[in-house]
């Protein structure tokens, strides 16, 4: 498929399980346990620094307000083990913003990373929090600010649900543990248990619900990665929507090749019914055939297609650069005939292929011409979208088509097809190149009619104007001849074959008029950021470099 222009636009799967192992980014993949999508994986280290250095901002602004609003208990949280408690935090949440800074912190180890700040920080809460006696007559009002640190931590802390269960229950534990540490060790026989138990039960209890929630966070990331998968390619940007199915800038995961992407999602064809999605099942498993058996280079490539665990129906095809005919038109003006014949020529060969395998087009319209370049060649011609197509295979004349389905587009529609003949051949086609033809001289349609149904009649009943009438670009009467004749009616009035035609076309003056050099001169002048990813010139890179020779 293609890539209009520079800037211009590039499948769900659902998730089977809480648990998809993804190959780390650093060449290690991690287990199962610690398993989490590429992407949330790109982010852990971005993560965990953001989490740290808020940390360490509200350690020293939290330790800060108790002095100056309650001097009796900061005095008791000077003791050189809370100050250490202290300092340990914020230089390890330090440690941690520079190593991301600098780029030491692998994606993979961020995650182990994270469990162990997260369980560092509820001990040191627990720590702070219990540090002072408790008179055992004093009643326990509200519970543990582990709550609310076993809450963020489940929301800003990337895990895996395995980790998010260690990192939940663990950080509940580690207020019970500060606390038995301390009691222990200032020889305080503290709190009653039913007073121990009202302050941390609500931490286990919290723990529960925010490992539910990480469950839920991580499915949904499993769910993006997801969605931006399919087979061996990423899908990365939206190219179009049509009434097939969707078209996506994509990229292999191994190869790291672009490609076009065209699915139909699975829940797409719920839409439907049965027989409905049948047929667009059969027509797109069609069209990737039809493009499969053609190895014109004036035919996309296919270079892959297959059905995901989903129901997903999806192919790859080479994502090409450039503009449609229709774009060319419509932002440059009617073109040249020497240009026109080159361009007419290019859709011929490939035509002629696909008429030869059986295959004929029944949708040549400017959108599924297209202008590319391709390598170092400018002007290169691409046919698109076999959607239509109607195959007669070699074994046994089956005719492979679609039934009660629209055939063509109104504006460049055969009147063989307006009518709703059963049979046709690549004369159609030849009349929607000469559609096409028109288009490129004049700028306008064969037809301009108010309504589809009128347009098709249009083709049916009336004569077309000559384009040199439409028109103030001058070109040869030899290429009016031959545009108007494959805009005849009947479809022997046509020429014969897509090949006959293209003979037709190298009689033209035009012919060979429009070089290569021409090519490149426009694209350079009207599509520079295509024209840009050209190599410079060999006597500029080499040839200049090189010793004369001597006589």
């Amino acid at each position: 498929m293609t890539e209009q222009g520079p800037t211009s636009a590039a499948a769900t799967r659902s998730l089977a399980g809480a648990r998809v192992c993804c190959p780390a980014l650093t060449g290690v993949t991690p287990t199962t346990w610690s398993a989490l999508p590429v992407e949330a994986l790109e982010r852990a280290p971005s993560r965990l620094a953001w989490t740290a250095s808020i940390c360490a901002f509200l350690t020293v602004a939290l330790f800060t307000l108790q002095a100056h609003l309650q001097p009796e208990i900061a005095v008791v949280q000077r003791q050189p083990a809370v100050i250490a408690a202290e300092a340990t935090l914020i230089a390890v949440s330090l440690l941690i913003v520079i190593a991301y800074r600098l780029g030491w912190m692998k994606p993979w180890f961020s995650v182990y990373a994270g469990l162990g700040f997260q369980l560092m920080v509820a001990f040191s809460i627990g720590l702070f929090e219990t540090i002072a006696p408790w008179p055992p007559d004093q009643p326990v009002r509200g519970m543990s600010s582990l709550v609310a640190w076993i809450l963020a931590s489940s929301l800003f802390l990337p895990a895996s649900p395995m980790q998010a269960l260690a990192g939940a229950f663990g950080s509940a534990a580690m207020g019970p543990l500060a606390y038995a540490i301390v009691r222990n060790w200032i020889q305080d026989p503290g709190l009653s248990p039913s007073r121990i138990g009202v302050l941390y039960v609500p931490p286990f209890l919290v723990a529960g619900c925010a490992w539910w929630m990480s469950r839920l966070i991580f499915r949904m990331e499993c769910s993006m990665h997801h969605a931006r998968e399919l087979g061996s390619y990423e899908l990365e940007e939206v190219l179009g929507i049509g009434g097939m199915g969707e078209v996506w800038r994509a990229r292999h995961r191994m190869l790291k090749r672009e490609a076009a992407v065209k699915l139909i999602r699975a829940e797409a064809l719920l839409a439907h019914t049965q027989r409905q999605a049948d047929v667009l099942r059969r027509r797109f498993e069609l069209e990737a055939r039809a493009i499969a058996s053609l190895t014109s280079p004036h035919t996309v490539s296919l270079y892959d297609f297959g059905v995901d665990q989903n129901g997903n129906f999806y192919y790859a095809m080479e994502l090409l650069r450039g503009l449609d005919l229709e774009q060319l038109v419509k932002r440059f003006g009617p073109q040249p005939g020497a240009r026109v014949v080159h361009i007419l020529r290019q859709a011929c060969e490939s035509l002629e292929e696909a008429h030869c395998a059986g295959i004929v087009h029944r949708d040549i319209k400017p959108t599924n011409l297209f202008l590319c370049r391709l390598g170092l060649e400018f002007d290169f011609v691409k046919l698109l979208d076999f959607g239509l197509a109607r195959w007669r295979l070699m074994s046994g004349g089956v005719r492979m088509t679609m039934e009660n389905i629209t055939t063509g587009t109104p504006a460049f529609m055969a009147p063989e097809l307006a009518l709703g003949a059963s049979e046709v051949d690549g004369r159609t086609d030849l009349y929607g190149l000469g559609c096409v033809a028109y288009w490129l001289l004049t700028g306008a349609l064969v037809f301009e009619e108010p309504t589809p149904t009128a347009m098709a009649l249009a083709h049916v009943q009336k004569d077309p104007p000559p384009p040199s009438q439409r028109t103030e670009v001058r070109f040869s009467p030899e290429l009016e001849r031959i545009v108007l004749q494959c805009l005849s009616k009947k479809p022997e009035d046509r020429p014969a074959s897509a090949r006959l035609l293209r003979r037709m076309l190298e009689q033209c003056p035009e012919c060979g008029v429009w070089s290569p050099e021409d090519a490149e001169a426009w694209w350079r002048t009207n599509l520079p950021e295509l024209y840009a990813a050209r190599c410079p010139e060999p006597g500029v890179a080499g040839l200049a470099t090189l010793p004369a020779r001597s006589p």
